[in-house]
């Protein structure tokens, strides 16, 4: 039970972390690229898993596709209007994806070698970055109010 709780909390996060990078821009681009490499991913983990895992692991990873998607989407890489706060979101979102999968990896598949390394580093990482993301977007809206 102790890692289906587990899942569950990091979906949480997920979920939250989608709601507040938003929905717009929909940019479906950058989400057909995200919903490619989130099967690719889940198809090399698909054939490691079994029990309710298999059902279990396909939502997180759509949930965590989903929360990539909404922050690259904010990045509007075909604009010229990024900002820093979205890039630190956007990095952020993909360091989270590596985190989690170096996890499944290491968890249902093979050891990977330094893997609490990897895994603490992109975790940490993403986590200062879209903290970094929220901060910023919050002084940018007070700074447009004064203007």
């Amino acid at each position: 039970m102790g890692k289906e709780l587990s899942l569950l909390m990091f979906a949480i996060t997920h979920i939250l972390y989608s709601s507040a990078f938003g929905m717009k821009p929909l940019d479906l681009k950058a989400g057909l690229a995200i919903a490619l490499v989130s099967s690719f991913g889940y198809t090399f983990l698909y054939s490691y898993l079994s029990g309710p895992f298999t059902y279990l692991v396909a939502v997180y990873v759509a949930l965590i596709g989903f929360m990539g998607w909404r922050a690259m989407a904010g990045m509007q890489l075909c604009n010229d209007l990024w900002t820093w706060t979205k890039l630190s979101a956007c990095i952020g979102s993909v360091l989270f994806m590596v985190s989690d999968l170096t996890i499944a990896v290491n968890k249902f598949c093979f050891p990977v070698p330094y893997s609490r390394v990897i895994i603490m580093a992109t975790y940490y990482a993403a986590q200062m970055l879209i903290a970094l993301s929220a901060v910023e977007s919050r002084d940018e809206e007070i700074f447009q109010k004064r203007k």
